[in-house]
């Protein structure tokens, strides 16, 4: 992930791809803010890891606007 101080500066770096993948700060904030995010260090994370996928698909789904470039594959 990379942090820019504004969109312009996002779309001036070379590897700037598609629009759509940009986001505010907040919008990744909330995302990381998840279960699926915050027990990744857990010891259970992999076991339980599809207890959270519903949460984590509907943030995602929200914070992006399901803009196609963030739907999981």
């Amino acid at each position: 992930m990379n942090l820019f101080r504004s969109e312009e500066h996002a779309r001036n770096w070379a590897g700037f791809g598609d629009p759509q993948g940009l986001l505010p700060l907040d919008w990744v904030r909330r995302l990381w803010g998840v279960a699926w995010y915050r027990e990744r260090l857990n010891g259970h994370f992999v076991s339980g890891m599809m207890d959270f996928v519903p949460e984590r698909n509907a943030v995602l789904k929200a914070v992006t606007q399901d803009r196609p470039f963030w739907r999981p594959a």
